[in-house]
This record gives structure tokens, sequence and C-alpha cells, in this order.
């Protein structure tokens, strides 16, 4: 099946938006979608941006528009009070359960993106995290341990360096046979191209 790359933060909000979208238009368009999650802070370093909500000006129109895209998505929303984070313990986490599960990969990281944008819970706590794991059967001990080997460190740092070098420089961002395209509010051009490539 051709494929779908999907690179997202779990600490952004239109990548938790896209997040809820993305498989249904995997299904419309026949596609594979292969979730990465990565940290948009190291692209920040290279591209000198900020979180939205902390430029001037442009964060009070930003905290407008994901209440009323996630409004017209239907998708539930909350800007959590603690935003953004640095989301390193559910990416450890959700490549070290990919590893072995693709799919229980993503059913987690729904959970981690409904916890934290829906519930309002903190997922830059491990144990927050390590909680989310378990409601899917998921060995405590074993995901507190991935998330701090050094093989799960090294990974999320090369998925990062990949991301860059591809040039994702913000959340979501998609790669379709290397066509990229940036933002929620642009799956339904992305499902255009890909239906014109068929």
């Amino acid at each position: 099946m051709p494929e779908l790359d999907f690179y997202f933060d779990f600490s952004s909000p239109y990548g938790y938006l896209a997040s809820e979208r993305v498989d249904a238009l995997a299904e419309r368009c026949g596609l594979s979608v292969y979730w990465r999650p990565f940290l948009i802070g190291t692209a920040f370093k290279q591209t000198g941006q900020s979180p939205l909500t902390e430029q001037p000006i442009r964060g009070d129109y930003f905290r407008h528009d994901m209440d009323r895209c996630a409004r017209l998505q239907g998708t539930p929303f909350k800007l959590p009070e603690k935003f953004p984070y640095a989301a390193v313990a559910p990416c450890r986490a959700f490549y070290w359960i990919n590893s072995f599960d693709p799919k229980l990969a993503q059913k987690f990281a729904h959970d981690v993106y409904r916890g934290y944008f829906a519930d309002g819970l903190d997922m830059s706590n491990p144990e927050t995290v390590i909680a989310t794991a378990t409601r899917h059967g998921i060995d405590a001990g074993r995901i507190r341990h991935a998330m701090t080997d050094p093989k799960w460190k090294q990974h999320l740092r090369e998925v990062n360096e990949q991301a860059i070098e591809r040039g994702a420089f913000g959340s979501p961002f998609f790669f379709y046979k290397n066509e990229p395209f940036f933002g929620n509010d642009r799956m339904d051009q992305l499902e255009l191209w890909i239906k014109s490539q068929a």
C-alpha cells in the first residue's frame, strides 16, 4: 500500500486535531500511515520560531483558532494549564510500543493526546504516561524502563534529526512520496493531492 508519514508533536494542538482525522483520510485513500512523533522544539532551534501562544499578537489569535477548529471538527479540546511541554516521555514510550505493536502504539498516541487536550492530564509526568499505557495491558515496569533506556533516547534523537532533514518544521507535518504538507488545515489538500496521483 502507498505510505503516508505523519509527523507530530504530542504538545501540538493542531497535531492532536490531525490525529483524530488521519486514520479516516488513510482509509479513504487506501494508505498505510506511519505515525512519527517528534519534538518540534528541535525544529524551532533551526527556524527561530517559538510556541504559538507565546508570540505577541499571534498568540491570542491562535488560542481562538484552536478552539474554533476543534469545535468545527467536533473534537473535545481545552488548552491545558501546562502548555506547551517537552513531550519526551510519551515519544520514547510510543517508539518502544511501536517496536512490537504499531497498532497499539497508535492507540496509545490517541490516549496521550486525548488525555492532554481533552482531560487536562499532565503528560510531561512520566507516571501519567505510564498510567496511560497500562490501560492497554502494558506492564508498568517495562515501559518505565523503556523511557530511560539509552536505545529509545537515541532513537528519538534520530527521528528528530530525520524530521528536520526531510523539512518538517512544525506539527502536524505530512509526507506523501516526499511531497510535504504542513498543518491540520492542509489535510483536505493533502487528500486531493493523493487522489490526483493515483
